[in-house]
This record gives C-alpha cells, structure tokens and sequence, in this order.
C-alpha cells in the first residue's frame, strides 16, 4: 500500500483526492492546504475519510506514514515543496511545470537520483488512449512525413496570478507535440495582457521540429467555452484530437491532398465532410492511468515516462517560449536543436 499525501486542494489536488481513493494500492493518509475551507470541501468530497488534515506542508515531509506526495499547489511553490519532500525521503508527483526554470528542473532531477526516489511530472495527456492513438499514426507515418499541428487551449479560467497563460495552459499542448514528433528545435512566443496586471493572459506560439514538423500553440484563459484541440495536418490525412467531444477524441480524415491537388488543381474540401476513419478508443481515464504508472514505479522502481527528463524538456521550451514574448516574439533555437 503505497501511503499518500496530497499538498494543495484546487482543482487538480481535489483530482488527485478522487483518483487516490479509488485504488486498492495506494491510500491518503494526510492532506495539506493553508483554506480550512479547502480541506473541509475535499473531506466531505469522499466517504469514510481516515486522513489528518494540516497547513502546513512541513508536518507531511516530517511523517514517517507518508511514503509518496503529490504536489498540486501554484506552479511557482513547485521547486522548494519538491525539493523538501525529495529531502524527506518522499516519492513525489509534481503537477506540471516542474519547476521555473531548466536549471532548477535539473537539479531536482539530481535530488531524486540522490535520493533513490521517484520523481514523476503530470503530464497527463501522454496517458490521454486518443493521444497514444495519434501517436501510433504518426509513427506509422500514415498522416505523411512532413506535418503540421496546431493547438488551441482555452477556456473561460481559471485565471492566475503567479503565472501567465503560457506558462499556465502551454504545457499540456508542449507535452503532446514532443510526445508526438519529438522535442522541438526552436519556439517564438507573442501575448496579449487583455486584464489588469503584468501577465500575459492571452498567448500564441510557434514551434519548429527540425525538418519534420511545424506547430502552433493558441492559450488564452479567457475564452468562452473549454477548448482542448489538436489538429495534426499531413499530405495523406489530417487527424484531430478533441479532448471535449465525448468518446470519439480522435477522428481521421483522408485528404491524399497531393493525389488531389495533382490531378485536378482545385479545393479539397469535400474529403472533410465526413471522417473516413474514427479510432476505437479504449475507455481509460487519463489522470487514473497516470496514477497508476506512478504507483508502480514507486513500488518496483521503475523509470517514469513522465520524468524529470521529460519536464525538463518542457520547461525548456516554456523558458525559451518565456524570453521570446519578452524580445517580442524573436525566435529562439533550443538546447535540443542540431548544432
């Protein structure tokens, strides 16, 4: 039974409350938020509850019962909570970013080594069955070899206040397109301060991925409905990933655009009436798989998928993304391009 805490009960913490509590392997046994209220809502949100409850994060990482603790506070608290449980000899499960920066990434990443621990970054739409199911496309190269993907991740909030909209929504779109062809080469970054304030509520970036692929990225907390969407363009089919369109998340449509466009110059919109292919997806919730994964590398030590590497990785593009929008959008060549 792996002995879990959560740190932070907003939105992903109270998740993370449900996920935890519906497995057989893993239990809580302690909660931490600074709102009593918080903690009274998560408490009253399960049955049976057996947990204690603190506000302070130092009574976890000093409790000889938790043996695992799952960060889910503001991205900017990541890095010393992180810190101090891999300190205290904890497995930890850190929302995503990781950390603020790619030095402080790595220097987790060294603690958790250090210190024989896991440390696992929820990226959870790798663990998204549609996801993978586009990934199988991709590498079969049954879209086409070059591609584009575009990506909208909007919705109306919540709004920040420690970060900006790309360091808050970009992420998950990051974390998919690198899953997908790879890591990128180069991104440049441009934002909108639409609210009062200093953060960028609305943000648009481009990415490169060497030869292969290009992509942009559309963030914004202030759009009117949820919006999870991508869309990977290739010459022989275009598929598109719908997070919020019920069980058919992926639909594929054939274009054999150059055929097309060879043979009789012209439009091809008639082959986007109807999708000529919609993948059968396992039902899986995502944040339960990754719970899962996260439990057994725990238990048998295993290397994570979403590791410290990984949210290197992401934090990289999200830095670099990061000095783009403050040069105006100039064009940065990242640490994992060619040289």
């Amino acid at each position: 039974m792996l002995r879990c805490a959560i740190l932070g009960l907003g939105y992903w913490g109270r998740k993370y409350v449900r996920v935890v509590g519906e497995r057989r392997d893993a239990a809580i046994v302690a909660v931490c938020d600074p709102s009593a209220a918080a903690i009274e809502a998560a408490h009253a949100s399960v049955e049976h509850v057996l947990w204690r409850a603190t506000n302070d994060p130092r009574d976890i990482f000093a409790a000889d019962d938790v043996d695992a603790v799952v960060v889910a506070t503001p991205a900017t608290t990541h890095f010393d909570l992180v810190h101090e449980a891999l300190d205290a000899g904890k497995h930890v499960l850190s929302e995503k970013p990781l950390a603020m920066s790619v030095d402080a990434c790595r220097h987790l990443v060294d603690r958790a080594v250090r210190a024989g621990r896991t440390l696992f970054v929820g990226h959870t739409f790798i663990y998204n069955p549609a996801v993978r199911a586009a990934k199988e496309l991709v590498a079969a190269g049954d879209l086409g070899s070059v591609l584009h993907l575009h990506a909208v991740w909007a919705a109306p909030g919540p709004i920040r206040h420690d970060v900006n909209a790309l360091w808050d929504l970009a992420p998950h779109p990051i974390s998919i397109m690198s899953y997908l062809v790879g890591a990128p080469t180069a991104v440049s970054a441009t934002g909108q301060q639409i609210l009062p304030g200093e953060l960028e509520d609305v943000a648009a970036l481009h990415l490169r991925f060497g030869d292969r692929a290009t992509a942009d990225i559309h963030v914004s907390w202030l759009g009117p409905r949820k919006t999870r969407t991508l869309t990977i363009t290739g010459a022989r089919r275009v598929a598109i990933f719908d997070d919020m369109a019920g069980p058919d998340k992926l639909r594929v449509y054939e274009t054999a655009a150059e055929e097309l466009l060879l043979a009789e110059p012209g439009r091809i919109s008639e082959v986007f009436e109807a999708p000529a292919h919609v993948p059968t997806i396992p039902a899986s919730e995502p944040l339960a798989a990754q719970l899962a994964h996260f439990v057994e590398c725990c238990r048998l030590g295993v290397t994570p998928q979403g590791n410290g590497q990984t949210a290197d990785d992401v934090v990289g593009v999200l830095e670099a993304a990061h000095a783009s929008l403050a040069a105006g959008g100039m064009p940065v060549v990242l640490a994992s391009a060619p040289a």
